[in-house]
């Protein structure tokens, strides 16, 4: 039963991106104050973060097809030591994603909302480091993202990897305005029809033979 409010939990968290992002389109187009343009870009972060810790988070409900894909002739032992691989890459890779959205997120709120800071981070090469790694490192993540997603063999899970990495390239270009708020618009949507046709089904067992298999859990 928890798992199905997880799943509510997301879908609201996935709709209220879809508002900061209307939100944060919105402003290009607007003449607002740089205080109003901090709160749209600080709840766009914020509301991002939580988006993305529950998208990566439900990862580990799906099934890696590489490790289903090649049981046979594999011991208990063999398997499990892939699954315990499989889990400590994806918290190295989701660790590094988060990070780097984090930053991106901090970046975007300081250049958006104060043109001082703006010019400040264009001429102190400490910072242009800073903004520049880390919109780089953000790339690298997302492209591991993308090998996660088609290990897990989801339409969804792919669709939504492509279309972020897109989201990277373009802020890593400067350009992070109406056409990624429309991507991510995108993505929200995706989202939530994954989360509805998410199932905790999938689990490791053994015969007694020793030789692994996937069953349901009823």
């Amino acid at each position: 039963m928890f798992f199905y409010y997880k799943k509510i939990l997301a879908i609201i968290i996935s709709f209220f991106y879809i508002l900061v992002n209307y939100n944060f389109y919105n402003s290009i187009y607007h003449e607002y104050t740089n205080d109003k343009i901090f709160h749209i870009t600080l709840w766009l972060g914020i509301v991002e973060a939580l988006f993305w810790i529950m998208l990566l988070y439900s990862v580990f409900y799906l099934e890696n097809k590489n490790i289903s894909n090649n049981l046979d002739g594999k011991s208990r032992e063999a398997v499990e030591l892939e699954e315990r691989r499989d889990i400590r890459d994806l918290l190295i890779c989701f660790a590094i994603f988060l990070t780097s959205l984090i930053c991106v997120n901090i970046s975007r709120v300081i250049l958006q909302s104060s043109p001082y800071m703006n010019d400040v981070v264009s001429t102190v090469s400490s910072y242009v480091l800073f903004f520049g790694g880390t919109r780089v490192l953000f790339i690298f993540s997302t492209i591991v993202f993308i090998f996660i997603a088609v290990s897990r063999r989801n339409v969804f899970l792919i669709s939504i990897s492509v279309l972020n990495m897109g989201v990277s390239v373009l802020i890593w270009l400067d350009f992070d305005a109406d056409i990624t708020a429309i991507m991510r618009i995108i993505i929200a949507i995706l989202a939530i029809a994954y989360y509805i046709l998410l199932k905790n089904t999938i689990k490791y067992s053994f015969k007694q033979t020793g030789n692994p298999k996937l069953e349901n859990i009823k």
